[in-house]
Parts: structure tokens; C-alpha cells; sequence
């Protein structure tokens, strides 16, 4: 019996002859058999008629079911070709070639739809039934073909993924083969995962770029889960525990790291800031990453050698994106560098750069807790204002070298001087403070007192010299003086003022007395504040008279005030005033343009050349604009610059910097003269005289005073006017007042003088009325 292969039709029809045929022959035969060799025509014809019809009826039913199993077949047929037509993927169909021995040697290419067109890159009408291995020559060598053997042999599926490496139309870099078997062949789908695998590497990628990160971060990073226990750890938090992965992971709780009084105390603060809600070991730690911040405090952590280091630590929850929190991260890092650095710049800030000590907004700090500390337990607090004496004279002189080792000095002296607990500043300058908490006396306050004056009273080596320093110390005492820190260190300071004025190197401590004086002196500057506006200010002249000619050559303007109720003020006790709040300034530029403007009309009136001396005082000089004042006050009054001079004391000469000079300078190429007042009381040197051109010096009024009487302060007047001559520097003899003096200047060869004796000082209107009668001008003419 042979086997055909057909299509279905073709199958069909084959079948429908070969059984339409035998039963005929058959009932032929079997009619003929019965009746031995009896033909009835009739019968056979009518047998015949009957299969006909039979054959018919059969033929048409077959028919019917022919064309409804083909177009089942078509209908599936344009199922499959469409589904495979469509798919995202590379299918085919291929059946096995075989060899003699039953071995497949290679696969025919059956079907294939579009996308394996485009895998392979050739188009269908060249591949199919065509050698699987000729039109892919990578199915072998990539091992392909092996596996699709064995699924054929096996009937077990493939599915194996393959690199790319040859280029191709789909630019892919990875693919997936699946084989099934289908008969004696296979059905094969070609999935493109390129796109899966790149996400793969990704996702790998960021797993070991995350793992590195977290491993080699230079802080310390801890895991844990939602009840504190570590879950991983890198290697910085290892370095700063000091403990390994193994010791702490699954075994710990993030709370054994931390100090649990330190934690105990967060517990006590949280519960007293929230009493619904009480928390303990690493509730603490967590609270504020539990509400989805990223809560950041500074913590002890304690190490495995049970040292202590203070760290800054992060904490921040783990949650999914429904928001269920999986566990907890802590970022750590130490913070010791950090706080020395704090503490470092919070010392410059609150402390004085060349002693150490305590600057001023720390004393004021440090004075209210005394005062909190003393009202708390009843007893007394001291402050104490050090003040040293001439100190800007010695600076000046000696340099600020030298002043700033004087300064260190005095400071470490008065470190020496009280107890631990007791707070020594540098306010500024050569001021300093000393707080005493816990003082329960006067009698304690003044021993303190004392002591503080002999322990800075030993002469100090600086530069190989001796210099001698006393101070001048003010006391407040709180609660008897001051009821709070800062009228404490108000009125220990004018106390100290007090011990100034009262001859310095002693000490003062504030009373009820003090207290007028300070409302005086405050009432005194709150006047000057408004003299100017009120039109309070006046100048007095007083006559500068040649002792050869006995005329007069000049005056000196002297500032007078008369307050509407203190009546007239001495210059002593508000100049000081003047200086301290600045109002020297406009107060100085009123002085220059008045003087200039009754200078120029006493030497109208008086028709004669005068010189118009003016005081300068330090602060002044230190005025930007000085110069264009002094030319201002010129232009306006109409006065000549020949006819101005300038006093100013040795202090300012002795400030030798290029800025001074430059505006000494200045002041003279106005035409300007230049004098010294109170020559002799300083530590000037007449190298200052040469180098500055001064064109008068005016002896100070202690030395004419004593120079009848002291043959010390004698030679001193001998010798200045000697040697001032010997310069061409006129000099002027101040506070002439007998005269034996007048005598004594008159046989030492000296230029001019004035004072009381020669004449008293009066408004400009009076001064040509009163010139008239100066006794001086007489007596001297007697002389």
C-alpha cells in the first residue's frame, strides 16, 4: 500500500472513488453469486439505478462537508498568518533534513514572518525552503543549531538568550530564542530583549554604583529596620565605631552606639514639650524621620574603646510608596574639628585678641549671671574698672609694640591677682573689668582693691626699660549700688573716673554721692548737645603781650559756655565732656570760623597785626576735613592766614605717623602758624620740633608757677627758652600771674606772656575797652 502526501482536496477526492467504486462491484457480484449464474437484467439494471442514486446522495453530503472543513482550514490558515504577521517577534516554522542514518544535518526554513525578514535581513522569497544553516551561518557557530536538534530529538522546549555581535537590521545587542517541537520540526520565536537587558545592566549598575556609594562614602551611613536593630553598615561606620559589620549587624541596636544619659535627657525634654507622647531609646533617635523628616541632631556616640566623640547625625525613614516605613537610615559623621573650630571662632569673637581676655559682650554676659546668681542666693557681686594711668603717653613714646607688651602684662598680673571663678575682660584700650561674684562685704571689696593696686604697682621690663605704671580702679557693688549688670559696670566705670580726677593710682568705690555727679554730668551733656543751637557758646581773648615792646601781639581765643542754669561752666568740666561724645568736632568748626571772624574785626578796630591763637584738641585733629574747616573759616572772614595760629598739645606730635605730618604740612602751606601748648608736661623731644617746623612753644603754666621757688622747674624754663631759640622758635610763657614771674621770664630773654597778671580774658566786644586798663601792660613798662 503506498502513502501519499496531498493536500486535503486532492485527498478527498482519491478517497470518493475508490469507495463509490467497490460497492458496486460488489452488489454486481453478489447478485450474480446468488442466483448461480441467473442473470436478471431487470435486477442488475435496477441495482445499478439504486447505487446511482445512493452515490449521488453520498457524494452531495461529502460535498457539503468538504466545503465547510476547507473553509475552517482557510480560516485558520489567515488566523495564523495574521497573528504571526503582527507579533512584536521573529517566528518561523522549520522542518528537519535528514541524512541516510535518520541524523538532522541541518533545518529547511518552511515559514517565516516579517520581523524574521528583518532579523536576518534577507527577504522571505530568498529564504524559504532553504537551508536553515546557509542563509544563517550563526546557528551553528553560536551553538543554535545544536540546541534545536536536541529539542526536535527530546521534544523539550528551548529558551536561551544569545549576544548579538554581528550588526544587523534591528540594531539589536540581545535576543531570546524558544524552540517547541512541531512535528518532526520546530516552531522558533525571536524575541528582541535589548531593551530589557540595558534596563538590566542599569538596574545592576545602580545596584553596585549604590553599594559602592554607600561603601566608600566618607561618612558613616547605618541601616536599620524599624525596631533600631542594624541591618548594614559601611566601612566609615566601622572606622568610627570602632566595632566590624559582624559585631552589629542582626545583632544591635542602634540605641548601643549613644550615650543613654544623653538619650535619657531627649526623653525628659520631649516629654516635657509633648506629654502625649513618651519616648524611649530609639523612639528618640527616630522621632522626627517616623513624620517623614529628615531630622538632623547632634549626638554622643560612644565607640567600642568606650570613648566619646561628639557626631552629627541624619536620620531619615525607609518607606514604600504607599508609605509604609521598612526601616530607618542614619548618615554620621564626627563633629569634633567642627566644634573646636566653633569654640576657636566663638573665643575671637568673645575674647580679646592680643590678652586672651574676655571681651566686652561676653563680660556683659557673664556680669547678668553673676547678678542672677547673687539676687538668687543673697549675696554681692563687685565689678571692678582698671584703669592705667598715662598709658597713651607711654604707648605713644615707647611704640605700640612696646604699649601692646604692657597691655599683655597688665593682664596676666590681674589673672594672678583674683580667684578662678572670678572674670577678668579687656574692654578696650587700657581699660579692663574685674567681676567678683560672691562677695559678702565692703570690707572684702576694698582688701580686693588694695591688693589689685599692689599687684600692678611693680615697674614692668619692657624693651630693657623700667616703666612704672599705677592705675586708677573704680568699684560698683551690687545690690548696694546697682540693680542690675549694666548700672553695675556703668557706674564702676565713673568711679573710676573719680579716682582719676582725684590724683590717680588709688582706688574709688561708687556712692550716693557719685550718683549726683553722674546725673550732673549727664544733665551737663545732654546741655552741650544743644549750646550751639541755643546760641550758649561764647570766646573770651585773652592778650598775648611781647616782653620787649610791651604790646600786645596777640590773643587766645578761650571758649566759655553759660548754661541757662548752671550759669557760667568751666572749660575743665565740659571740654572733657566735649571729647568723650564727639560734639568737640562741631563745636570746634563754630570756634575756628567765630575766632576768625572777631580776630579779623579786633584787628580792625584796634588797627593793629594780631595773632588769633586757637586750641586744637587731639580729637579734632583727627577730623577728615580739617584742613578745608580751617580754610573755610579763612575765606569768610577775611582774615589772613598769617595772623591764625594753631595750638596743639605734645601729644599729637608724638603720634608720629605720615598722616599727621601730611596734615600738619597742609595746615602750613595755608600760610598757618603751628604752636605746642602746655610744652614740658609731656615726653616730647624737640627732634618732634624739627621735624614738624613748629614756630612757638608755650611753657605750661606748672613750671612759671614753680619757677620762682623750685630751681628744678627753673632750669626747665631756662633751658626750653635756650634751646628754643636756638631753633627760631618763639616762645610764650602761659598763667603769668605775679609779677616776680613776669620778672624771672624777662631776664630768661622769653618772647611773650600771658596771664591773669597781664590781663584777663573778655568777650570781643569788651576788648578794646578793657586793653586800655590791662595792669599787666604797665607793670611790665616799670619793669
Amino acid at each position: 500500500m503506498r502513502t501519499w502526501v496531498l493536500d486535503p482536496p486532492t485527498r478527498l477526492r482519491a478517497w470518493k472513488v475508490s469507495v463509490s467504486a467497490v460497492p458496486v462491484c460488489a452488489v454486481i457480484g453478489g447478485l450474480s453469486r446468488t442466483h448461480h449464474g441467473v442473470v436478471y437484467s431487470e435486477i442488475v439494471a435496477a441495482g445499478i439505478a439504486v447505487a446511482g442514486v445512493a452515490l449521488a446522495i453520498w457524494s452531495l453530503l461529502r460535498e457539503q462537508e468538504y466545503k465547510v472543513l476547507r473553509a475552517q482550514l482557510e480560516e485558520a490558515q489567515s488566523t495564523f498568518l495574521a497573528a504571526a504577521e503582527v507579533s512584536l517577534d521573529a517566528f518561523c516554522l522549520l522542518n528537519a533534513m535528514r541524512d541516510a542514518e535518520g541524523r538532522i544535518v541541518d533545518f529547511r526554513i518552511h515559514y517565516l514572518n516579517h520581523n524574521a525578514e528583518r532579523l536576518i535581513g534577507k527577504p522571505r522569497a530568498e529564504l524559504v525552503s532553504q537551508s536553515l544553516c546557509d542563509k544563517v551561518p550563526t546557528a551553528k557557530s553560536s551553538g543554535r543549531f545544536g540546541r534545536y536538534c536536541e529539542v526536535v530529538e527530546t521534544g523539550i522546549s528551548m529558551s536561551q538568550e544569545y549576544a548579538v555581535l554581528e550588526e544587523n537590521p534591528l540594531q539589536a545587542t540581545w535576543v531570546r530564542y524558544q524552540a517547541v517541537k512541531l512535528g518532526d520540526g520546530l516552531a522558533v520565536t525571536c524575541s528582541d530583549i535589548s531593551s530589557i537587558k540595558a534596563a538590566q545592566a542599569r538596574s545592576e549598575h545602580l545596584v553596585e554604583f549604590n553599594e559602592s556609594v554607600f561603601q566608600n562614602a566618607p561618612f558613616s551611613i547605618v541601616a536599620t529596620d524599624v525596631q533600631g536593630t542594624i541591618t548594614a553598615m559601611n566601612f566609615a561606620a566601622e572606622k568610627l565605631t570602632g566595632y566590624t559589620r559582624d559585631e552589629l549587624v542582626g545583632k544591635a541596636s542602634l540605641t548601643m552606639l549613644h550615650d543613654e544619659r544623653e538619650l535619657a535627657a531627649a526623653a525628659r525634654d520631649s516629654a516635657a514639650t509633648d506629654d502625649s507622647i513618651e519616648r524611649v531609646g530609639f523612639e528618640i533617635l527616630s522621632a522626627g524621620a517616623m513624620q517623614g523628616e529628615m531630622e538632623e541632631k547632634e549626638w554622643t556616640l560612644v565607640k567600642r574603646d568606650g570613648s566619646r566623640i561628639p557626631i552629627n547625625l541624619a536620620m531619615r525613614a525607609v518607606a514604600s510608596d504607599s508609605g509604609d516605613i521598612s526601616g530607618f537610615v542614619g548618615i554620621a559623621f564626627d563633629i569634633t574639628e567642627r566644634r573646636q573650630m566653633l569654640q576657636y571662632v566663638t573665643h575671637l569673637a568673645t575674647h580679646d585678641q592680643l590678652t586672651g581676655l574676655v571681651g566686652r559682650a561676653l563680660l556683659r554676659d557673664k556680669t547678668v549671671e553673676a547678678v542672677e546668681r547673687a539676687r538668687r542666693y543673697g549675696t554681692k557681686v563687685a565689678v571692678f574698672v582698671v584703669d592705667l594711668d598715662q598709658f597713651k603717653r607711654i604707648n605713644d613714646s615707647l611704640g605700640h609694640t612696646s604699649g601692646d607688651q604692657l597691655l599683655i602684662e597688665t593682664a596676666a598680673r590681674l589673672r594672678r591677682s583674683v580667684r578662678s571663678t572670678d572674670v577678668v575682660a579687656r574692654v578696650g584700650g587700657d581699660e579692663f573689668v574685674v567681676v567678683m561674684p560672691d562677695i559678702t562685704s565692703v570690707a572684702d571689696v576694698e582688701h580686693c582693691a588694695l591688693n589689685l593696686l599692689a599687684r600692678m604697682s611693680p615697674e614692668i621690663h619692657i624693651d630693657e626699660q623700667l616703666v612704672n605704671v599705677t592705675t586708677s580702679i573704680g568699684v560698683c557693688i551690687y545690690p548696694d549700688f546697682a540693680s542690675d549688670a549694666k548700672h553695675l559696670l556703668k557706674r564702676a566705670d565713673s568711679a573710676m573716673y573719680v579716682a582719676k580726677e582725684s590724683g590717680r593710682n588709688q582706688y574709688q568705690i561708687f556712692s550716693e554721692d557719685m550718683l549726683k555727679e553722674t546725673a550732673d554730668r549727664l544733665s551737663m551733656e545732654h546741655g552741650l548737645r544743644h549750646a550751639l543751637a541755643n546760641s550758649e557758646l561764647r570766646l573770651h581773648y585773652q592778650p598775648q603781650i611781647s616782653l620787649t615792646t610791651g604790646l600786645i601781639t596777640g590773643v587766645e581765643a578761650l571758649l566759655r559756655w553759660n548754661h541757662p542754669k548752671l550759669g557760667n561752666v568751666p572749660p575743665i568740666q565740659f571740654i572733657g565732656i566735649a571729647e568723650e561724645t564727639g560734639l568737640i568736632v562741631p563745636i570746634g568748626e563754630w570756634v575756628f570760623m567765630t575766632a576768625c571772624r572777631e580776630g579779623k574785626a579786633l584787628q580792625d578796630e584796634l588797627g593793629t597785626d594780631l595773632t588769633i591763637s586757637v586750641n586744637l584738641s587731639p580729637r579734632q585733629f583727627q577730623q577728615r576735613n580739617l584742613v578745608q574747616v580751617i580754610e573755610h573759616a579763612l575765606a569768610v572772614s577775611g582774615l589772613l592766614a598769617r595772623n591764625l595760629e594753631i595750638e596743639i598739645t605734645e601729644n599729637i606730635l608724638m603720634v608720629n605717623s605720615t598722616g599727621n605730618l601730611e596734615k600738619l604740612q597742609r595746615i602750613r602751606e595755608l600760610g598757618v602758624r603751628i604752636s605746642i601748648d602746655d610744652f614740658g608736661t609731656g615726653f616730647c623731644s624737640f627732634s618732634y620740633l624739627l621735624q614738624y617746623q613748629v614756630d612757638r612753644l608755650k611753657i605750661d603754666r606748672s613750671f612759671i608757677k614753680q619757677a620762682g621757688t623750685d630751681p628744678n622747674a627753673a632750669a626747665v624754663v631756662r633751658t626750653i627758652i635756650a634751646m628754643s631759640h636756638g631753633l627760631a622758635i618763639r616762645v610764650v610763657a602761659e598763667g603769668v600771674e605775679t609779677e616776680e614771674q613776669l620778672r624771672f621770664l624777662m631776664r630768661r630773654r622769653c618772647d611773650e606772656a600771658q596771664g591773669n597778671y597781664l590781663g584777663l580774658p573778655v568777650a570781643a566786644e569788651n576788648f578794646s575797652a578793657a586793653v586800655q586798663g590791662y595792669s599787666g601792660i604797665g607793670a611790665l613798662q616799670n619793669v
